[in-house]
């Protein structure tokens, strides 16, 4: 694809993270942002309040595309899959995790670090993230952070409750919590990103990641994580995971053609 030059692939690469500007059309952005109050109105028995008090709202939910036709067009007919494919090298892709992410304004609460790699029983290999804002994202409004290069560290740090920052109870230690990257931002190589709309990250499950808070007076932050596995991309089963899939046919170290990772893209 056009979008995604041998740079950005390289790019991607080398740091964990990519930006990708004008990834989107504001038509395939209208149409999400004018579902995101349907599904925030009827959730579904997974998603999350993670603050609902007077510190603000930041709401989750996932798989919105198996009730929602708006969500359901998306992922098959945007160009998410194919740009995720041609970054990840693959030729195939299967959706690992669809989930939406409301910060409202007002909500003085940041994301917690963290990487995404513990919360799901996907392997090290071929994992990765689109995150694509319906809003503009300013510092003030919560803004995403990621320490780049951190997915070749070698370590998988214990998960933690987003909401909260406490680690999640029941998972394993792995290589123990997350390092203090926001007394040394320079030191772990933090790079904060400011995003247009249409503008759209693409990061590996290992990157460590984290947002600011949305202090913004009246400017929601509205984002769209899809996480996809690629050709390489195994299945590790986990002793925790905050929402196990049911996974009777998967075998631990094969592929994740199943009902729960379905084939979302091949290439033609």
């Amino acid at each position: 694809m056009a979008l995604v030059t041998e740079e950005k692939v390289n790019a991607f690469e080398r740091d964990g993270v990519v930006l990708l500007q004008r990834a989107f059309e504001p038509a395939w952005l209208d149409r999400l942002a004018s579902a995101v109050d349907e599904v925030m109105n009827n959730p579904s028995p997974l998603s999350r309040e993670y603050v609902r008090s007077g510190d603000g709202r930041f709401f989750t939910d996932h798989h919105m595309s198996r009730r929602n036709d708006v969500f359901r067009e998306f992922m098959l007919n945007s160009p998410a899959s194919e740009i995720a494919a041609t970054l990840l090298r693959s030729d195939k892709l299967n959706l690992v995790d669809e989930h939406l992410l409301v910060k409202e304004p007002g909500t003085d609460v940041p994301t917690y670090w963290h990487h995404d790699l513990p919360y799901f029983e996907i392997s090290w290999q071929d994992f990765a993230s689109f995150w694509i804002p319906l809003d503009p994202v300013t510092t003030e409004t919560g803004a995403m952070k990621f320490a780049k290069g951190s997915h070749n560290w070698g370590k998988v740090y214990k998960p933690v409750m987003i909401g909260s920052g406490e680690n999640a109870e029941g998972a394993a230690e792995f290589d123990g919590p997350a390092p203090d990257i926001d007394a040394d931002p320079e030191g772990y190589n933090v790079e904060l990103f400011e995003m247009k709309r249409g503008d759209a990250l693409f990061f590996h499950a290992a990157t460590l990641h984290a947002a600011e808070p949305n202090r913004s007076p009246g400017t929601r932050r509205r984002a769209l994580s899809l996480r996809y596995g690629g050709s390489g991309a195994k299945w590790e089963p986990r002793d925790y995971v905050p929402s196990r899939p049911e996974t009777p046919d998967l075998v631990p170290g094969g592929p994740l053609d199943s009902k729960d990772y379905p084939v979302i893209w091949r290439a033609p």
